[in-house]
């Protein structure tokens, strides 16, 4: 699988993702690191990491810094770094020629830099690469983020459970800069349009400039990927549930302490506690995340300097409220691509058996 990525990096951003004013702030190349050093976890299943980067004025100067970074995460041999950004379709084109993408190939596309991989292993990837390569249809793609929103629109489509038991089934006309696709598919944006000297940076865009194309979708039902500023979008309950990422104090420094139970939230560690009434985006005294030890994204194991248990921790009742949060991420009341949904008509529980711990 090839790691594919075009972003312009900047300051400036969407202002309806909801962030609570006691959360930390990060500039947006730290959160691209962040990003990136996510993306790092993927390496073993990937073949070529091909980056296309622009960064804007505010962040020039650190540039270098940006290199470097990228050059300790990702093997010499993998990768390719282009200090801009592909914005028009012809850009497209010359882009899939100079990398030769053949029909079959599999593209973790994407065209966002804050779209961090939080999965605990890459068991479901893995599975979603061999559903890809065994479905005939060369349109087929896996939406790998936004997976509340997924596993709504899933339901809705009529989806089907894979036999793996790992990813949803549906046809819909995803367009978006978060999919694996194939490499016929990701070529076909570009062959079939020419939009001159209008900017096309990303799929997204293609869509709105009236193209699309309709086919497979595999979505995971465990959450692989997570929006950096959540999905308050779609909801405001969102904040509450599947809350807006921070960066853990240590992250750069590999010294995250991680602190598990129901003590108060202590700062400069990462807060779990499943049974949570609150979440710090949504309480300043809250907890950080409604997860147990073993959920711990991959991307940060080597960065865990220590972990420390409350007393009172009842490792099967954490279990247990583990499970139920995350039940509830997949129910959230929402209103997401023109379809409005409740808490009744939610995926059946079965669709989560594989990750029900």
């Amino acid at each position: 699988m090839i790691l594919l990525i075009n972003v312009k990096v900047t300051q400036l951003g969407l202002s309806y993702y909801h962030r609570s004013p006691w959360m930390p702030v990060y500039d947006r190349l730290d959160i691209f690191k962040y990003c990136l050093a996510s993306y790092a976890a993927l390496l073993p299943v990937l073949t070529k990491c091909v980056f296309y980067i622009q960064l804007e004025q505010e962040f020039a100067h650190r540039q270098s810094e940006l290199e470097d970074w990228i050059r300790h995460l990702f093997p010499e041999n993998m990768l390719e770094l282009y200090w801009y950004r592909n914005n028009y379709t012809r850009d497209w084109r010359q882009l899939c020629e100079q990398q030769d993408f053949q029909d079959d190939d599999l593209i973790w596309y994407a065209g966002n830099d804050d779209h961090i991989f939080i999965d605990y292993d890459l068991d479901v990837v893995k599975s979603g690469i061999e559903l890809l390569n065994t479905d005939d249809n060369p349109l087929s793609t896996i939406y790998y983020s936004h997976w509340p929103e997924q596993m709504r629109l899933a339901h809705h489509h009529a989806a089907e459970l894979t036999a793996d038991g790992n990813y949803v089934k549906y046809v819909w006309r995803t367009f978006d800069a978060i999919r694996i696709v194939k490499g016929y598919r990701f070529k076909r944006y570009w062959s079939d349009t020419d939009f001159g000297d209008d900017v096309i940076f990303r799929t997204d865009t293609l869509w709105h400039a009236g193209y699309e194309l309709t086919g497979p979708v595999y979505a995971p039902t465990r959450e692989l990927v997570r929006h950096y500023d959540g999905y308050s979008h779609v909801s405001p309950l969102m904040i509450n549930i599947v809350p807006p990422l921070v960066i853990p104090p240590g992250f750069f420094d590999n010294q995250m302490a991680i602190e598990l139970g129901q003590n108060p939230r202590r700062d400069g560690r990462v807060n779990f506690n499943p049974a949570a009434e609150h979440l710090y985006a949504s309480q300043p005294q809250g907890w950080d995340y409604r997860w147990v030890a073993e959920d711990i994204p991959v991307f940060w194991r080597d960065g865990v300097c220590d972990i420390h248990y409350s007393a009172d921790y009842d490792a099967d009742a954490m279990r247990a409220a583990r499970n139920s949060a995350f039940l509830y991420m997949s129910r959230v009341p929402m209103h997401t691509y023109g379809q409005t949904f409740d808490h009744v008509n939610a995926a059946p529980v079965d669709w989560f058996r594989n990750h029900l711990r």
